[in-house]
């Protein structure tokens, strides 16, 4: 007899962010964040959950089902995001679990495993565009052809037939001008995108934290160009 998902996933390091009203468009959602990463974004928001050791206090996959279970009058959706979710080739097992307590899934992705995308069955997909597919190699020096991994994951993410968005993370020397311009070669007119720029919190390098922000005049140009391709282009704002 299959074990439940909840015991097989057991040893997963999860941090669980309890409520959140813009992860998941249009639901209040939580947010799983799934310990381990392919990629080095040096702009990295989560840093402890890059690379081992992992911190100590990070929840199991089952005492976050345990949590959800008890906020179901309260939570439409769950966000699977990491990290690198998909890391875990037996993530469908988790999504499996979520959906058998009536939660709508979000699955977030750096898309490095375009084969491991649709066998989750995600009801919504948000696929990370870092720079063009030929400099892949500044966020990801790790994985050699991680740009043509995530053309091939957009591709993949536009034939499920589920909402999906694509976000570009606006970083100084990865994602600027040039980069944009090319990126927008990549759109079609029936994407939706979400630019956002670039923070200089608590980051992998901690060099970038000397970094300006990314400056909001600069975001809406832009999404100026993006939007020659693609109607739906909309800038998250950093406040």
């Amino acid at each position: 007899m299959e074990a439940p998902a909840a015991e097989r996933t057991a040893a997963w390091g999860v941090a669980v962010q309890k409520t959140s009203l813009i992860d998941y468009p249009g639901r209040v959602s939580a947010v799983l964040f799934l310990a381990g990463c392919n990629f080095r974004c040096p702009y990295c928001h989560n840093p402890d959950l890059v690379l081992p050791p992992f911190p100590e206090d990070l929840s199991t996959a089952g005492d976050a089902l345990a949590f959800l279970d008890t906020r179901r009058r309260v939570l439409s959706g769950v966000v699977l995001s990491g990290g690198e979710p998909l890391l875990r080739e037996d993530l469908p097992l988790l999504a499996r679990e979520l959906r058998d307590r009536g939660f709508k899934v979000k699955l977030d992705t750096n898309g490095s495993f375009p084969d491991r995308i649709e066998g989750v069955g995600a009801d919504f997909v948000a696929l990370d565009l870092k720079t063009t597919p030929d400099r892949y190699d500044r966020v990801a020096p790790g994985v050699p052809d991680a740009g043509e991994r995530v053309l091939e994951s957009l591709r993949v993410v536009r034939s499920l037939g589920v909402p999906y968005e694509l976000r570009i993370t606006c970083a100084p020397g990865i994602a600027e001008t040039g980069e944009i311009r090319s990126l927008a070669e990549l759109l079609e007119p029936e994407d939706s995108v979400v630019l956002q720029g670039f923070r200089p919190l608590r980051v992998l390098d901690p060099l970038w934290e000397t970094l300006p922000a990314t400056p909001e005049r600069l975001l809406e140009d832009y999404a100026g160009l993006l939007r020659t391709r693609a109607a739906r282009v909309r800038v998250r704002s950093s406040t």
